[in-house]
C-alpha cells in the first residue's frame, strides 16, 4: 500500500473513531463554544494528516490527537483572552472621542447587507456553493460531503478554509469605500 493510501486509510479510521470524542473534549474545555471546538478538531486532523503524509508513524494515534487538540484548545483560549484585552472597557469608552450622535450616524450609513453581498460575491463559485449549503441552507457537514461527493474530512477542511477566508475578508474590508 502506498504511503498516501496508508495515510488516507488511517486518517479516515481515526476520524471516524475520534472526531466526536475530540469534539466533545474540545467543547467541554472551551465552555460550549461549538465553532471554536469544531475549528480545533479540524486543525487537529489537518496536523495529523500532514504528519501521516510526511511518513510519521504513530504508536498511539489517540494520544497524539488528544495532545494536539489540547494544544489548539489552549491557543483558542489565548486568542479569546487576547481579544478580551483588546476590548475597550465600558467606563473608558467615553474617552475615545466620538460622540454618540457621530457614532450612530456612522452606523446608519453602513449597509451591512450590501457589505455581506459584496464579500460573498468575492468568493469563487465552489466557495459560494459551500457557503450556501452550510450557512444559508444550514446543512450539516456530513450531508455537504455527500452532495459534493467528497469525504467528510475534505468537507470539514473546505469549510474551515472558507471560514478563515471570510474572516480575513471581513477584517480587511473597507466599509468607507464599499459599504457607505
Amino acid at each position: 500500500m502506498s504511503e498516501k493510501k496508508r495515510a488516507n486509510a488511517l486518517l479516515q479510521e481515526c476520524y471516524n473513531e475520534y472526531r466526536t470524542k475530540l469534539f466533545n473534549y474540545c467543547i467541554s474545555r472551551l465552555d460550549g463554544a461549538r465553532e471554536a471546538a469544531d475549528d480545533c478538531v479540524q486543525e487537529t486532523f489537518i496536523v495529523f494528516y500532514q504528519k501521516l503524509l510526511d511518513g510519521e508513524h504513530f504508536e498511539n494515534p489517540r494520544a497524539f490527537l488528544y495532545r494536539t487538540a489540547d494544544n489548539f484548545v489552549k491557543r483558542q483560549k489565548q486568542k479569546a483572552a487576547s481579544e478580551l484585552r483588546r476590548e475597550v472597557p465600558l467606563e473608558s469608552a467615553a474617552d475615545i472621542g466620538v460622540s454618540d450622535e457621530e457614532y450612530a450616524a456612522r452606523l446608519d450609513l453602513i449597509d451591512y447587507e450590501e457589505c455581506a453581498k459584496i464579500l460573498i460575491n468575492l468568493l469563487g463559485d465552489d466557495e459560494k456553493r459551500m457557503y450556501d449549503l452550510r450557512y444559508i441552507q444550514k446543512i450539516g457537514v456530513e450531508e455537504i460531503a455527500e452532495r459534493l461527493a467528497i469525504s467528510r474530512p475534505a468537507a470539514s477542511m473546505r469549510l474551515m478554509r472558507l471560514r478563515n477566508k471570510i474572516k480575513d475578508m471581513v477584517y480587511s474590508f473597507d466599509i468607507e469605500k464599499k459599504g457607505g
